[in-house]
C-alpha cells in the first residue's frame, strides 16, 4: 500500500489539534498501489450519476491514457452536487494546485466511529478534488458534517473547459497523525509524507455492508435522508441518484 500523503495548499490551510490535513499522491506512479478490481453497480430503479474514472484505472475521463495509475474515482456531471459519505470533521479547505490550474479543495477526516467501525485503521480521509474554489472557500475546518450533507458541486481540473466536468474522490486511512514532515511540491504547494497513510479504493468503503459480488461489482448505497445509520458501516455514493421516472405509455387506439 502507499505510505505518502501528501497535499498541495495555497490559501487555506489549517491543523487541528489531533489531526495532520489530508492529502494527495504527487508521486503516484512511483509508490506501491494495490488494485482491487471493483466496480460499481447502480440501483435498477435510480438514474445515478456515474463514476467516470476507477480507482487504478489507466483510462481518464475522456478515453485517454493517463501518464501513472488514477488515485482514486472521478465521476459526476457539470454541477452536480457532491454529498459527504459519512460523518466527519472538514480538516482542511484550500485553493490546490494539480496541475491543472488553480481550484478547490476539501478534506474529510472520518473517525472509526463515523463509519460504523470497531476495529482497523483510526482514521478515514475523503478528499475532493477539481471543485470551484469560491464555492467551498467559506467552508469553515473544523465543521462536522452529517451523511449526505452537500459540501459542493462537480466542477473541473483547475476550473478550464478543455477538461471535462468530475469531482475527483481519494479515500486514505491513517494511523498517526503526528508522524508528517512537510515539503514543497513541484507546482509550489505544500504536501506532506506519513508513513502510518495508505490509499484505499473508495469502492471499498461502499461494499462494506453489502459484499461485493464474484465479479467484483459493488452495489452502489443511495443516501437515503430518512434513514437511520447507526448501524450502518461504510460510506454511501457522493452523487446524486434520483428516482428514474416511469415513462407514460402510448395512448391505444380506440377500438369500433
Amino acid at each position: 500500500m502507499i505510505k505518502k500523503f501528501l497535499v498541495a495548499s495555497a490559501l487555506v490551510l489549517a491543523q487541528l489539534s489531533c489531526v495532520t490535513i489530508a492529502s494527495k499522491g504527487a508521486d503516484i506512479g512511483e509508490a506501491e498501489m494495490e488494485k482491487a478490481g471493483l466496480t460499481p453497480n447502480y440501483p435498477a430503479d435510480r438514474s445515478c450519476s456515474p463514476l467516470t474514472s476507477l480507482y487504478m484505472s489507466w483510462i481518464d475521463v475522456d478515453g485517454s491514457r493517463r501518464d501513472e495509475q488514477h488515485s482514486g474515482v472521478d465521476g459526476g456531471r457539470l454541477r452536480d452536487p457532491i454529498f459527504a459519505p459519512a460523518p466527519g470533521v472538514i480538516t482542511a479547505v484550500w485553493q490546490a494546485n494539480w496541475g491543472w490550474g488553480l481550484e478547490g479543495a476539501l478534506i474529510i477526516r472520518h473517525s472509526r466511529t463515523d463509519v460504523g467501525l470497531q476495529d482497523g485503521p483510526e482514521y478515514y480521509y475523503s478528499e475532493f478534488d477539481h471543485l470551484r474554489y469560491a464555492e467551498i472557500r467559506s467552508t469553515a475546518v473544523g465543521k462536522r458534517v452529517e451523511r449526505g450533507e452537500q459540501l459542493a458541486t462537480v466542477f473541473r481540473p483547475g476550473g478550464k473547459r478543455r477538461y471535462l466536468p468530475e469531482v475527483h474522490w481519494e479515500v486514505w486511512t491513517v494511523d498517526d497523525d503526528s508522524a508528517t514532515t512537510w515539503s514543497e511540491n513541484k507546482f509550489g504547494g505544500q504536501f506532506w509524507e506519513n508513513e502510518t497513510a495508505d490509499l484505499i479504493d473508495p469502492l471499498h468503503m461502499l461494499s462494506l455492508n453489502a459484499p461485493p459480488s464474484t465479479d467484483g461489482s459493488v452495489d452502489i448505497p443511495v443516501f437515503d435522508p430518512g434513514r437511520d445509520y447507526h448501524e450502518f458501516r461504510g460510506f454511501t455514493y457522493i452523487l446524486p441518484c434520483p428516482e428514474k421516472t416511469a415513462r407514460a405509455s402510448p395512448p391505444t387506439r380506440r377500438q369500433r
